[in-house]
């Protein structure tokens, strides 16, 4: 695979930025509707992290867990609402549902419709849906394989081991933790375009795995500088969300103090409304950032497979052979005259090899 030293990376975030502003049905269809889901769960699952170690040994030292305490919550309030249990299960089943395909179908579906605009190709939400299913199935077994090694199940399983088995335990496991945390940073840059793969060349799990890590290796410049600009672009949404939704968190916070005051249920309604705005408008944010980072990715992807792969034995036509890079010199004129003259020509001539004398 030839390195493309002339990637032109801000061209690639221009152009992808542009395309992700003028596509506003990607963004609602594929980005928005799926970080709802996507959002709440995270919120979610902060909210639990903060709480166990709140409870744990390094801060309160309590006799229960959190997660014990929400079993108990869960438990009571079932038996003092009997007739919720059933649709609140049911409500349940299937957002968890939503939340396993849904995400996974909006990125196959994303994926094709840009990869197919960037090619010229008729494109659209439809069109990116259609073809998105297809590779519904293997994208979701490629997921769920590489969750099993991604950075953040390691620092959740970290975690864990902090709160429950205790300090010592941690410090003696903090060098192997930390090499597979490494490990699993490593593995997640080498797979990084298994998705592409599977997606738009239409590979299996493993194939697109090891022609994605392949990949990496032979343009690990690109790859890796595009990694650190999208996680510059990261924090920087991160810092202005931070500070666009300090204000509804400071009324949030505001309003729950007076409501344990005063107003009660009035300022608790108000206060509902104010994070459920709040949460779409995180959501839509995501959704911004999940669409604009496919967007980039994929025209990358695209880059950097577009030549052909060549080995040691192949040789190049006449055509690759003048597209090439004049060598110090040398006129590209005479390369041209050289590339069209016949093989034993080429042999006989003392020149025959360009900058040789």
């Amino acid at each position: 695979m030839s390195i493309l030293a002339g990637m032109n990376y801000r061209q690639i975030i221009a152009d992808s930025w542009r395309y992700t502003q003028n596509n506003k049905g990607l963004i609602y269809w594929f980005g928005f509707l799926p970080s709802i889901l996507t959002t709440t769960v995270g919120i979610g699952y902060l909210a639990y992290q903060f709480f166990a170690f709140k409870k744990s040994f390094l801060f309160d030292n309590s006799e229960t867990s959190f997660l014990h305490d929400v079993i108990n919550f869960g438990w009571n309030f079932i038996s003092l609402h009997a007739s919720w249990s059933v649709p609140l299960v049911v409500t349940g089943i299937i957002l968890a549902v939503l939340w396993f395909l849904v995400p996974t179908i909006a990125k196959a579906a994303a994926v094709q419709a840009i990869a197919r605009a960037k090619n010229n190709q008729k494109s659209g939400v439809g069109i990116g849906l259609k073809y998105g299913l297809m590779a519904f199935l293997p994208l979701l077994e490629l997921h769920l394989l590489m969750e099993t090694f991604a950075p953040m199940s390691f620092v959740t399983e970290m975690g864990f081991v902090l709160r429950n088995l205790g300090l010592e335990v941690f410090k003696f496991l903090l060098p192997i933790l930390v090499f597979i945390l490494i490990i699993s940073f490593i593995l997640h840059l080498l797979f990084i375009y298994s998705d592409l793969y599977v997606i738009i060349d239409n590979e299996g799990v493993l194939a697109s795995m090891r022609k994605s890590a392949k990949l990496v290796i032979l343009n690990w410049q690109h790859t890796v500088l595009i990694t650190i600009l999208m996680i510059i672009i990261g924090v920087r949404i991160i810092i202005q969300a931070f500070l666009v939704f300090l204000i509804p968190a400071i009324i949030l916070l505001t309003a729950g103090f007076l409501a344990t005051l005063t107003l009660g249920t009035v300022v608790l309604v108000i206060s509902g409304i104010i994070g459920l705005i709040a949460l779409l408008l995180a959501a839509y944010l995501s959704g911004v950032v999940d669409v604009f980072s496919y967007t980039v990715w994929t025209h990358t992807f695209l880059e950097l497979t577009s030549e052909k792969e060549m080995s040691a034995r192949d040789n190049m036509s006449a055509s690759e052979f003048v597209n090439t890079a004049p060598v110090a010199g040398f006129p590209v004129e005479t390369i041209a005259d050289v590339a069209h003259e016949s093989k034993d020509d080429l042999q006989i001539r003392d020149d025959s090899i360009p900058g040789l004398l």
